[in-house]
């Protein structure tokens, strides 16, 4: 009988490796040539992608130029909207206006339906042939973006932005344009930044170029003798551009997009010499692989049997890598900042914690792909700055960095930090979708006879410090402090309580009343919350709200609420007490239009009240969705409910979002009657005009007025003057308790 031959684990390893890699090698030397075509073809299909991607992104981005252009001509446009207005009237508001304008126009100027332009140099133009007075007097656009033309005041090449003028019987009785020099608008233009932008083009309808590569070219017509559509993708994945020459005579391909808002061609083009090149480059690269495919093959044996252990000691395999950022995740980040914290006992350091506001709703806005692209950007410039300092960096969930830095002292480490602050504020400004980061820091100093904190309670201490930034872009950062750690602790002790104080109806409504002002009669409350605690005492709103709108508990207080309001109308309703219709807040965290409709029209049918008796206010700067927040406007006004928009004014509004929102109140905020430094709060004329713009707006659109926080006579005089709806606030009555609301409400009905 032969003798067995036994082999040991680590041969039978390197058997093993030796016949795999020689079969791996052999595939390779077989494969090689089909696979660099296909990595060829790839490569062009990537270049044609990102040009593709360019263009977009820069028609995009040019949009948004425009649509802040319209939002400046707005301004002048809710100022003789839906009024009967002479021209020359006009004429001088625009001349009166123009100052307020954040972009210069070159002209502005109103045209009647006759297509008489009463310009702000106090000229009168004919534009009855001009092509942009026809679309815009005839309704066919709501904003209109012209071709290249002659100015009528001084001949000059310009572009003119243009909308309709309604009256108060909504039909057009004419134009408000503003016209734009191709030198002021390259200006604007130059401030779009997109990738390398290549050999961008911006043409008009008639072939005149807007912008161009080589500043000569502006304003000149180029219309190419050669212009044919040409696939260059695959039949899988086809992709059609323009074969044509460029202003060098070079054949070119033109990868093009016509804006929605305006007959213009955004478009790049690409020599087709540069793909020639790509084909060029993965051939000299076939060749490279085929003399090293040999050497590298014979020596992965060799090195994968210490690769892994590599990796395990640098902390580089993939279980420890986010696969988007690839920074660390969070546990191992956890487990190498605590490593840090025990082998440098004595040692400072500073903990960072970093989000963007609103990331959720740039999720919704541009979508998964392009949110995590931004995303991905983001991680980049914050791996830049913790390089520097030789720090380690790690992404948690979603849009949640942390970054841990050892430091010397903290007054130096605060001031590097305003540093890098500046810088970071200057590279988000460079990508395409708008970012407003905020930060959580803090320090671990350590001192004897105290032990160690785990890098659990630092992040805890950040994350603390992040939530206390306000939703304000001036506020970027918040330090964590023995004021945060007392907050903490409130914050925690009440958070244990909460649920108890609700069983135990420590919350109550107080209402504070509506003042019609023609009449000076109570039409309508205000329920507003409050919390008689056995354990803590009397808390004002702004102490609790805040931290239940972090946790979501104040989604439980508000049907809270509104159930105890609807029981106060049932009771009124019984008693044969006069009732005036109620108002109830709605919180942003209710984000879930079809379920928040159903659970409070079920609760008001339990009590049976007529919807009419109740109004639904909405926050205009509410993290909400605009889309969410018109869903259940329409949702709340099917079931007969009057919905009001709080602090109107305060936050992004526009004409857009009223259009977008259709509330039946606009209920402005408070903060506009204190525009003011005198003692009896006197409103300077700039206030006023603005007020006033505010509440002849609303009248226009059809909407009922409200102001909030009315604390003096000179006040309610004036809005009064100015013909404004309702007022609420100090001046008649602060918010009361059942029982002394409807002693007022009887004394001033």
């Amino acid at each position: 009988m032969k003798k067995k031959f036994y082999i040991n684990s680590n041969v039978e390893r390197l058997i093993s490796y030796a016949a795999t890699l020689i079969l791996i090698l052999a595939l390779n030397i077989l494969l090689t040539n089909t696979l660099l075509k296909k990595i060829t073809q790839s490569a062009q299909l990537r270049f044609i992608q990102d040009c593709a991607e360019l263009v977009e992104d820069y028609a995009n981005a040019l949009e948004s130029k425009l649509a802040a252009l319209e939002t400046d001509l707005d301004l002048i446009y809710a100022k003789i909207a839906y009024k009967t207005i002479s021209p020359l009237e006009i004429q001088q508001i625009i001349i009166k206006a123009r100052k307020e304008l954040s972009i210069q126009f070159d002209d502005i100027f109103f045209a009647d339906p006759n297509g008489a332009a009463y310009n702000e140099f106090g000229e009168i133009n004919d534009i009855n042939d001009r092509d942009y007075f026809k679309k815009t007097i005839s309704g066919v656009s709501n904003f209109y973006v012209s071709n290249v033309v002659e100015s009528k005041h001084d001949g000059s090449a310009i572009l003119v932005f243009s909308r309709p003028v309604y009256n108060e019987s909504n039909k057009i009785v004419g134009a408000i344009c503003s016209a734009c020099s191709l030198d002021t608008l390259g200006k604007l233009l130059n401030e779009i930044k997109i990738g390398s932008e290549r050999k961008m083009t911006i043409r008009d309808a008639n072939n005149r170029l807007i912008k161009h590569y080589k500043p000569k070219w502006v304003n000149w017509t180029f219309a190419p003798w050669k212009y044919v559509d040409k696939n260059i993708g695959t039949e899988e994945d086809p992709h059609i551009v323009k074969e044509t020459i460029n202003t060098e005579g070079e054949l070119v391909y033109f990868f093009n997009r016509t804006l929605s808002t305006t007959p213009w061609t955004v478009g790049v083009t690409v020599t087709l010499d540069e793909f020639k090149q790509i084909e060029k480059k993965q051939k000299d690269y076939q060749y490279f692989i085929l003399d090293i495919i040999i050497i590298v093959i014979s020596a992965i044996f060799i090195l994968e049997l210490w690769m892994h252990s590599v990796l395990e000691r640098h902390q580089i395999l993939s279980t420890h890598i986010d696969s988007l950022t690839h920074l660390w995740v969070r546990s191992y980040f956890e487990k190498e900042a605590t490593k840090q914290l025990k082998r440098n006992p004595s040692s400072k350091f500073m903990l960072i914690e970093a989000d963007m506001r609103g990331f959720k709703f740039i999720n919704q806005k541009y979508g998964e792909a392009r949110a995590n692209k931004t995303l991905l950007q983001f991680s980049k410039i914050l791996y830049e700055i913790t390089k520097s300092y030789n720090g380690i960096l790690s992404r948690g969930y979603a849009d949640h960095f942390y970054i841990f830095i050892k430091i010397t002292s903290v007054h130096k480490s605060m001031h590097v930090f305003k540093q890098d602050l500046e810088r970071i504020t200057a590279q988000i400004k460079e990508i395409d979708i708008p970012l407003s980061p905020k930060f959580g820091i803090t320090f671990h100093l350590p001192k004897k006879n105290e032990g160690t904190p785990s890098i659990q309670t630092l992040i805890n201490q950040t994350t603390f410090a992040r939530n206390s930034v306000k939703e304000n872009a001036l506020q970027q950062y918040a330090i964590y402090d023995s004021k945060m750690l007392r907050q903490s602790s409130s914050d925690n002790y009440i958070e244990s309580y909460m649920h108890k104080a609700l069983e135990k109806n420590e919350f109550f409504v107080m209402y504070q009343p509506k003042i019609d002002l023609l009449t000076d009669k109570v039409v309508g409350a205000e329920a507003l919350v409050r919390w008689d605690s056995r354990e803590l005492g009397y808390m004002p709103p702004n102490a609790f709200i805040p931290l239940f709108e972090r946790n979501n508990f104040v989604v439980k207080l508000d049907f809270y609420v509104y159930e105890q309001v609807f029981k106060f109308l049932r009771k009124c309703l019984d008693n044969n007490e006069p009732v005036v219709p109620i108002s109830v807040n709605m919180s942003r965290n209710h984000n879930k239009p079809d379920k928040f409709v159903h659970e409070f029209t079920h609760l008001l049918k339990r009590y049976d009240i007529p919807p009419a008796l109740i109004e639904v206010e909405l926050l205009e700067r509410s993290s909400l969705d605009k889309n969410l927040l018109r869903e259940i406007t329409l949702m709340l006004q099917k079931e007969g409910f009057k919905v009001a928009m709080d602090d109107f004014g305060s936050g992004e509004s526009s004409l857009n979002m009223l259009s977008t929102i259709p509330v039946n109140v606009l209920k402005f905020d408070r903060s506009f009657l204190f525009a003011s430094d005198t003692e009896n709060g006197t409103l300077d004329e700039t206030a006023e005009n603005f007020i006033e713009t505010l509440v002849d707006l609303g009248k226009n659109l059809k909407k009922e007025t409200i102001f909030e926080g009315v604390e003096t006579e000179e006040q309610r005089d004036f809005l009064r003057k100015i013909k404004c709806d309702q007022v609420q606030g100090f001046f008649y009555s602060k918010p009361l308790r059942e029982d002394e609301y409807m002693q007022f409400l009887k004394k001033h009905r």
